[in-house]
């Protein structure tokens, strides 16, 4: 299997790259949604590049067709610093 790298700068890419990846598997919406439980509603959402969808499921679809996020950050971020930041939670609201 080949690996890519595609430049996602707003979710229409993201919506192009979810369907490529779908159609380069062979497997319909109806698939998509068996496999991860996300209507296929959802999916035809995502794929069309709808912009309020929510990140967790997108995510989960994402890794149901093996693409994989990595962020290039722009600031410097001292290690100790990015292994701090899980640790510093917010309380949850309403507590």
């Amino acid at each position: 299997m080949r690996q890519s790298e595609v430049y996602i700068s707003g979710m229409t890419e993201l919506g192009d790259l979810v369907r490529a990846s779908r159609l380069a598997q062979g497997l319909t919406r109806d698939d998509v949604a068996i496999a991860t439980g996300l209507s296929p509603k959802f999916i035809t959402h995502i794929e069309a590049g709808k912009p309020t969808a929510q990140i967790g499921k997108v995510l989960h679809l994402l890794g149901e067709l093996g693409i994989t996020l990595r962020a290039q950050v722009s600031v410097d971020i001292p290690p100790a610093l990015a292994a701090k930041a899980p640790k510093r939670r917010r309380a949850a609201h309403g507590s």
